[in-house]
């Protein structure tokens, strides 16, 4: 029943992320994101398998890589920034609200956040099932964006690295990518999820519970 109550966060989140960062790319005259059909919030145009089961494990994974040119834009510089950073700002913006909507659906403090991730309530009540959605979707979201922090391909802080790099540095990157593919996924196995990002996104969802706590 958890993975079931996953389910709607798991599509929508990448969605979201690639979207914003389509919308980002196209406002400051990227015609790719559109002419390849990404400028849209349909989930499955920016639906990747392996990402998402990624998500559905770990709560956080990704979403089928964008192609973007730079070459649109009038600030390079600054035109990658805010095509790569703001969706992840994005979907940590969506968390933090979506917590405070937990809070205020809430009426026996974030004790109920917990539960809402850890188990599944068999009820029919509606606000009990807005909780345990919105509960999932606020970790997911920002798990997400703590996720593509990491510089490794296909995360948003991969693209950022490459971008402001020299074209040695660039390149070693590049040569690296699968071996440093293959240790970000030793380092999930042997707990990195468990002990670094998801304690993390914890403690950002305590501190929007206390905005309105």
């Amino acid at each position: 029943m958890r993975l079931i109550y996953m389910l709607p966060a798991a599509i929508l989140v990448p969605a979201i992320h690639e979207f914003v960062k389509a919308l980002c790319s196209t406002l400051q005259g990227d015609l790719v994101p559109k002419n390849t059909g990404r400028l849209t919030l349909n989930p499955f145009k920016h639906f990747e398998p392996i990402g998402f089961l990624f998500i559905m494990v770990f709560r956080f994974g990704w979403g089928r890589p964008l192609e973007t040119s730079a070459l649109y834009y009038r600030d390079r510089q600054r035109g990658v920034l805010v095509t790569y950073l703001v969706p992840v700002l994005v979907n940590l913006l969506l968390g933090i609200g979506s917590v405070i909507l937990v809070s205020m659906l809430a009426d026996d403090g974030i004790h109920t956040f917990s539960i809402a991730i850890s188990w599944s309530l068999l009820e029919t009540n509606l606000r009990i099932l807005g909780i345990i959605l919105l509960s999932h979707f606020a970790l997911i979201n920002i798990s997400f964006a703590i996720f593509n922090l990491i510089p490794v391909y296909p995360l948003a802080a991969n693209k950022l690295l490459l971008h402001f790099s020299r074209p040695d540095t660039i390149a070693r990157l590049n040569h690296y990518e699968k071996n440093l593919q293959f240790l970000l996924m030793v380092g999930l196995i042997l707990g990195l999820a468990e002990w670094v990002i998801t304690p993390l996104a914890l403690r950002i969802v305590a501190f929007a519970w206390g905005i309105v706590a």
